[in-house]
């Protein structure tokens, strides 16, 4: 009997022992990015002509028919007419969800609208209305840090933090666990956490409007092209409310920016640029690709020079800053002229011999390229309070983007100096 009774205690005690060490309670916490999505029938039925709005976030600019289309990064495009420089006036805005890049011809407009390609009727500038709509050719637009899935379109990614009880064994490691969204967390810290970057009159015209050199749609030919991570997509718009798609031509890995002259495409990339010739749109042909080290790249040309400006940034995986001169006289060899060292260059733009570069924080440079050996002991104008990001100059009229607004200038043509025209302020009612 005693024998049976110290086994019965023993067994008790095996229990509590057990009931103390085998599961703990403890509370964690997480953070990890929600999507925010937007069904593609949302999407679809979002495009609106809206009243004119203040302008908070700098993107592409298209200059067309004395009007100034500026694209809101992710929302839409304001429309400026811009007839009189020192004057411009607010129209209005065009509401496109996910729009990012644009062009026009003869009172139509193309846009991309998220994972699509929408074709607006701008002959009344007042009255857009959407006459076509090509879905899903856009499969892979991430670069802007969104994306498509089953669920709809990724718009945003909101940081959001959760707490949860976890049950664990006592005498295990209880700070370590996997969580939702695959992300993993020891100690309550998150050790592999995915950042928001990682994802992050009449305007008609015989002819196509101008953009950029940070532009990713241009019009050439009676074609449109565009480009994304790494295709260029082809559109014959001879009739211009109804494209027709042409084949995708793949290019490569990390393109950014494109740019027409005459019948060639200079395609700006993150391991350098292509030239193609595209005398027969529906079937570019690759004439070269000059490689530089990895960095942003836009590019420009006057048809015997290419001018490229090398940028560093997170996004641009380099470190180079440069204005780099190409002879592309022959486009089927282009061959580096001269180097220059910048700051931090973004978009640029040529005429008349005169070379505009908007070199991030230290402004807006411009400079004498009549002597392309000699173009840094050449500067014109150095304005160091200006934080620009693109620049198009059309018929001695500078139109300049960035961070806080749009400024436009008039090319004084024997100084080789501009004057002060106006600004378009950002983040204020306009």
């Amino acid at each position: 009997m005693k024998k049976s009774y110290q086994s019965f205690l023993l067994f008790i005690g095996a229990l509590v022992f057990f009931g103390c060490t085998d599961t703990c309670e403890t509370v964690s916490s997480y953070t990890y990015y929600k999507p925010v999505f937007m069904s593609k029938a949302e999407l679809r039925d979002a495009i609106q002509f809206e009243s004119p709005q203040g302008i908070n976030q700098s993107g592409k600019i298209y200059f067309i028919n004395d009007h100034l289309l500026i694209n809101e990064p992710n929302k839409g495009i304001h429309i400026i007419d811009n007839a009189n420089p020192e004057n411009p006036q607010n129209l209005g805005f065009i509401n496109i969800p996910g729009n990012f890049d644009l062009a026009a011809v003869d009172g139509y407009l193309y846009v991309d609208s998220y994972i699509d390609l929408v074709v607006l009727d701008i002959s009344d500038l007042t009255n857009p209305k959407e006459v076509k709509r090509f879905n899903n050719i856009f499969p892979d637009y991430n670069s802007y840090g969104y994306y498509a899935s089953e669920d709809g379109i990724v718009t945003d990614w909101v940081e959001t933090t959760e707490s949860q009880e976890i049950s664990t064994e006592c005498d295990g490691d209880e700070n370590y666990q996997y969580y939702p969204w695959g992300y993993r967390y020891h100690g309550g810290i998150a050790v592999d956490m995915l950042s928001a970057e990682s994802f992050s009159g009449t305007s008609g015209s015989s002819s196509p409007g101008v953009g950029g050199s940070m532009a990713k749609f241009t019009i050439n030919n009676d074609h449109l092209f565009m480009i994304d991570q790494s295709e260029m997509h082809i559109a014959d718009i001879s009739n211009p409310a109804s494209p027709a798609l042409g084949a995708r031509t793949e290019i490569g890995w990390g393109i950014e920016t494109i740019f027409p002259y005459e019948n060639l495409l200079f395609i700006g990339a993150n391991d350098g640029m292509y030239i193609y010739d595209v005398s027969s749109p529906l079937s570019p042909n690759l004439l070269s690709n000059y490689s530089h080290v990895r960095s942003c790249d836009p590019v420009v040309t006057d048809g015997k020079y290419a001018y490229v400006t090398l940028r560093s940034g997170t996004q641009c995986q380099g470190f180079t800053n440069q204005l780099e001169v190409i002879d592309i006289e022959d486009p089927s060899n282009p061959e580096l002229l001269a180097t220059y060292p910048m700051y931090n260059p973004h978009g640029l733009s040529i005429s008349d011999e005169r070379i505009f570069i908007c070199d991030g924080e230290a402004g807006f440079k411009i400079y004498n390229a009549g002597n392309i050996h000699q173009i840094d002991q050449n500067m014109i104008k150095h304005y160091d309070d200006i934080h620009a990001y693109d620049v198009i100059v059309q018929d001695c009229l500078v139109m300049l983007i960035g961070d806080d607004g749009l400024r436009q200038y008039h090319c004084n043509d024997f100084e080789g100096d501009i004057t002060y025209l106006s600004t378009i302020e950002f983040n204020k009612e306009l």
